[in-house]
């Protein structure tokens, strides 16, 4: 249901949707709302100048409509301009009075329409979303059965297939690593790296997997690559300066909890993540 009219603001507001309404060529609710702004005009205070710049922008407006495609297919060609602009206002409304019936069919018609084209816009989504869903899983089944070039045939053919499969192996890793299983975190983060090589998250995860496991090279390694691939990446910009710190001093992972201890605070933080 439309707003009521009690001021000049909301009439000008109303008029100027009326406006859009016909740019968007949708006629008949445009003719419904502008029969009220002409009904209701006449009541509402308003300035000299405010009637003047109202009664401007309705003889530009009458002009557009008129000359519309679709005004004609209900009316016929109807002249604006011949009177002045209050008798063709009053012409207007006199017309459209006369042809509610038909105009307010046709919006439930339109109406109709739309509603028909938004299923059929949400049904050709919902197919597509499950020839996506199609895709990744014979991807994923492709990988699994270690035939990693036939699934980069389905993978290259879009993102989304590509970011669906990474997706799922760093689910898969991140899983794993919440268990201890490091030795599968680590798989299924090598084979989401093997589809989605520019993702500096997954050498991200997949270096805190290293750690965690006590493999601080293999760590370094996977953090080291992270930063090639984003330099401002801050979170592992403090891990990898962080496992640099411990090669140099020489630390073993049998000395890790001595060096967690140091390290409590922001690492501690981002390795519960």
């Amino acid at each position: 249901m439309s707003s009521k009219i009690t001021n000049i603001s909301e009439l000008f507001h109303r008029f100027h949707h009326c406006e859009t309404l016909l740019r968007q060529g949708k006629i008949a609710p445009c003719l419904i709302s502008f029969r009220e702004v002409i009904e209701k005009m006449p009541a509402i205070p308003k300035t000299e100048k405010e009637k003047k710049e109202l009664l401007e922008n309705f003889e530009s407006f009458l002009k557009n409509l008129s000359s519309h495609k679709k005004f004609q297919e209900i009316f016929g060609a109807v002249p604006m301009g011949d009177a002045d602009i209050e008798t063709n206002l009053e012409f207007v409304k006199s017309l459209i009075v006369a042809q509610e019936e038909e105009i307010r069919e046709r919006i439930q018609k339109e109406e109709e329409a739309l509603e028909a084209q938004r299923l059929e816009l949400d049904q050709e989504k919902q197919r597509l979303l499950e020839a996506l869903k199609e895709k990744i899983r014979r991807a994923i089944a492709l990988i699994d059965a270690d035939d990693l070039p036939a699934a980069m045939e389905i993978i290259n053919e879009s993102d989304d297939i590509r970011e669906g499969v990474a997706l799922h192996y760093n689910d898969a890793g991140m899983q794993a690593r919440a268990g201890k299983a490091y030795d599968e975190a680590i798989k299924y983060y090598s084979r989401a790296i093997s589809v989605s090589s520019e993702d500096e998250n997954l050498y991200y995860n997949m270096g805190r997997a290293y750690y965690e496991a006590g493999d601080l090279d293999h760590a370094e390694n996977c953090l080291a690559n992270a930063m090639k691939l984003n330099p401002d990446f801050q979170a592992g910009e403090v891990f990898y300066q962080h496992l640099i710190k411990r090669r140099a001093a020489g630390n073993q992972p049998t000395q890790q909890a001595a060096v967690e201890k140091k390290s409590q605070g922001f690492l501690k933080k981002i390795l519960k993540r």
